[in-house]
């Protein structure tokens, strides 16, 4: 990914991701994140609302995308510029992941509020 210009952003001493990426985006005359929800060695069953929260400081949409390994196919989910509730977000974002097979599906669940 650095190839594309990516760089890891994480918290540092102080400072929370959030601040780090808001303040990237102010910066920058464009600028993409991409977080993925995929849980890699263990399984997430509880997202990090994070991204949420970065969308919402930065005033940005929030573009879904995905990665289904069953399929083999790439592309974007949707698109929700509509951030004033994050469990109405959170509840898009999961039913636009439900037919989505990933790498690790056993690592992988949604974050649906019951």
């Amino acid at each position: 990914m650095k190839w594309y210009g990516s760089i890891p952003v994480r918290g540092v001493a102080g400072k929370n991701a959030v601040y780090q990426v808001d303040k990237m985006l102010d910066e920058a005359e464009t600028l993409h994140v991409i977080l993925s929800p995929e849980g890699t060695f263990d399984k997430v069953t509880k997202w990090n609302k994070g991204f949420y929260y970065m969308a919402c400081k930065a005033n940005v949409p929030i573009i879904v995308g995905y990665l289904d390994y069953k399929k083999k196919e790439i592309g974007v989910k949707g698109v929700i510029d509509n951030l004033e509730n994050i469990n109405t977000v959170m509840h898009r974002i999961n039913t636009m992941y439900e037919n989505v097979t990933a790498k690790y599906p056993e690592n992988f669940s949604l974050d649906f509020k019951k």
